[in-house]
């Protein structure tokens, strides 16, 4: 039996964002370099099953976990696979079964993928969540690395630079940028991944950000499992140095 190599979570509070095509297309990439990929659907949408449903069998396989109660993943399942990717649904809740699966889904995973669009609205419901996940005592508890993604960027210059000042708040990494193109619905109507569209150029020019991201997950899972992230006080939020601490040690460094 081997142990999963990385266990991410890609989330967001808000819809919309592409947490299914950020998720579906990090477990093509894994598959596709050999791992053995689970992805687990708690969205209730159900939008990676749909995914699934039109991926060809003779595609590298992708074990499709449909539905399952966070809370009831057995560690013993996740084990057989390399990477085990939970495509989440809304991240805070103040539904108590949404808060419950949430809150098990941040123990279940090593890294933390924020999908987020550069849009006004996107970047004040985006900082949000992410100010929210840093103080909330799961996280607080077992700090995970946290990283963003910039999703559908177009050439809205002055919204990518509003991102870019929010995370730098946050010492938060924004990871890596992924354009808006067709070439995303494209291969996900056809239950594919940008790295599975090599005679395409629009796909090919994806590829940068997609091995920026997953070199950036597999550094930090890494030192997630050997080295977890100690606890942060919550009184550390009443502490200007402590807290800056707390965040440094579980965001990362811009790649």
């Amino acid at each position: 039996m081997t142990h999963s190599v990385a266990n991410i979570l890609v989330v967001n509070s808000k819809g919309g964002c592409g947490k299914t095509t950020v998720a579906t297309n990090l477990a093509v990439a894994y598959a596709n370099g050999g791992k053995s990929v689970a992805l687990f659907d708690c969205d209730r949408q159900a939008s990676a099953r749909q995914w699934a449903g039109a991926r060809d069998l003779d595609l590298p396989s992708i074990e499709l976990y449909h539905r399952p109660d966070p809370a009831k993943i057995d560690p013993g399942i996740m084990a057989r696979y390399d990477t085990c990717i939970f495509d989440s649904g809304p991240g805070i809740s103040t539904q108590p079964m949404l808060r419950t699966e949430f809150e098990a889904l941040l123990k279940l995973c090593d890294v933390i993928v924020v999908p987020m669009l550069s849009s006004t609205w996107d970047i004040q419901a985006g900082k949000n969540f992410v100010t929210q996940l840093m103080t909330h005592r799961v996280w607080r508890n077992a700090p995970k690395p946290i990283a963003v993604v910039g999703n559908r960027i177009s050439t809205n210059l002055a919204g990518q630079q509003h991102l870019q000042h929010f995370l730098r708040c946050l010492d938060v990494p924004a990871v890596s940028e992924f354009r808006e193109s067709p070439i995303y619905a494209e291969a996900g109507d056809r239950g594919k991944g940008i790295v599975e569209l090599k005679s395409n150029r629009a796909a090919r020019k994806e590829y940068k950000a997609w091995r920026t991201l997953i070199c950036w997950i597999d550094e930090k899972s890494r030192q997630a499992k050997s080295e977890r992230l100690p606890g942060i006080p919550l009184a550390a939020s009443h502490s200007k140095s402590r807290t800056e601490k707390g965040i440094g040690d579980a965001a990362t460094e811009r790649t």
